[in-house]
């Protein structure tokens, strides 16, 4: 499973396999979600990663 929270311009978007699961207004809400959907036993069969990435400053 491949997580990603992605910083836009008004939220941060939390996605797992480029599908948008939620929106938060601050990026600790966004990581915390996640840390929340990875709780719970692993299955070996599936590798886990975490992207963060950022809105480009200008």
């Amino acid at each position: 499973m491949k997580f990603e929270v992605l910083e836009d311009t008004d939220a941060w978007i939390v996605r797992r396999d480029g599908v948008e699961l939620a929106r938060f207004d601050d990026q600790d809400q966004a990581l915390a979600d996640v840390a929340q959907r990875l709780r719970g036993p692993a299955r070996p069969d599936l590798s886990y990663s975490l992207a963060v990435r950022y809105q480009v400053r200008g």
